[in-house]
């Protein structure tokens, strides 16, 4: 927290105006303005009378404590990292706990304010207990309006948007308005000058021109994920046959584009859209088209689970080998696997010797 922030903060809190501070140190309320957005310093012979008004140290005042908060935070950081990949929902309350502590511990610190909105977002979710979520959204929703009010961080600021949308955009909430959706929406950059799209324009060094690459061929998995994914989760009401060639329309435009197989992360998408497959094949009736699609989804999972953990790989097409990806320790679809082929959609194939080969292979 920078000194401008800090008065900002301890102005605030107290209930102080620009102008009464100003009255106070005999200056201009535009002084303040100043320090408060970090275009201007306090002189140092105002660094005594400042800590005398907020009743702080010069100390507390410089923030000298911030190397220890930013560590502190850090290894936060890291424990939510590891919690968010143990999907349950004992892992998405220790976070709320987790953050909900940071900020009663750093009211002013905007990831930790950023990080608390995410895990109450976690609990967005109708598995959860209804009272429960519904308050949590308006918690979040409460926690997002001051980031934009307060932050001047784009970062901090668009999370805050993604989230309100998303929230308000969710019809079983009480809190649900699509009219508001759309206002923060529009609130967001185009797609056409997000960070990511801008980045591949910047290159005229050689780093330049390898940051440049390695952004497109990023951008190139991005995008397909969502060009795939607006293909599969259509809003539109289909037919079983419509939704089945939805579902290999993504798989072939993966396989496009990863044309040599060395999907990496990704083995887990496609190993979904498999799965997916094979459940519309033998609900169709289709059961031994069901059963190569559900080997395949094998065949991902099993590349995925047995890439290494916390080491950087590179994808090998050509139209990606400038991007990288790893994968966490604790990451796994195996047991994915188990319980999607344990549905009763699967019922009708428990006897065929294919179906019975493949859960003795993953151990079911």
């Amino acid at each position: 927290m920078t000194i401008g922030e800090k008065i900002k903060y301890l102005r605030q809190k107290n209930g102080i105006t620009q102008e009464k501070l100003a009255e106070y140190l005999n200056i201009t309320y535009q002084s303040i303005s100043k320090w408060e957005n970090n275009n201007a310093l306090p002189d140092v012979t105002l660094i005594v009378p400042l800590a005398n008004f907020f009743g702080v140290s010069t100390d507390e005042l410089f923030d000298r404590t911030a190397g220890m908060q930013e560590a502190e935070i850090e290894e936060l950081c890291k424990r939510d990292y590891d919690l968010a990949h143990i999907p349950s929902k004992e892992t998405v309350y220790e976070r709320v706990t987790l953050w909900r502590e940071a900020v009663q511990k750093y009211p002013r610190d905007f990831r930790c304010l950023e990080y608390l909105a995410y895990a109450l977002f976690a609990t967005l979710d109708r598995d959860f207990d209804e009272s429960e979520y519904q308050q949590n959204a308006r918690e979040m929703i409460a926690i997002c309006e001051r980031i934009l009010h307060d932050s001047t961080d784009n970062r901090f600021r668009e999370s805050a948007i993604q989230l309100l949308v998303l929230t308000y955009g969710r019809p079983y909430l009480d809190v649900a308005d699509e009219k508001k959706a759309v206002e923060y929406a529009h609130m967001a950059s185009s797609i056409y000058t997000c960070r990511e799209i801008l980045m591949e324009s910047i290159g005229f060094t050689e780093e330049g021109k390898k940051r440049r690459r390695e952004q497109r061929h990023q951008n190139n998995l991005v995008l397909m994920g969502f060009l795939c994914g607006n293909i599969v989760h259509s809003p539109e009401p289909c037919t079983p046959e419509e939704s089945t060639f939805a579902l290999e329309t993504a798989v072939k435009l993966w396989d496009t584009l990863i044309y040599d197989g060395n999907f990496l992360f990704y083995h887990s998408r496609v190993g979904h859209y498999c799965v997916l497959l094979a459940k519309k094949y033998a609900e169709l009736g289709h059961d031994e088209t069901a059963m190569t699609w559900l080997e395949k989804a094998y065949d991902h999972v099993k590349a995925f689970d047995e890439s290494p953990a916390e080491c950087k790989m590179h994808y090998t097409s050509i139209f990606v080998c400038a991007a990288t990806c790893s994968r966490h320790p604790l990451d796994g679809c195996m047991e994915d696997l188990k319980r999607d082929m344990s549905d009763s959609c699967f019922d009708v194939l428990r006897k065929n010797p294919r179906f019975q080969e493949l859960a003795k292979i993953i151990d079911m």
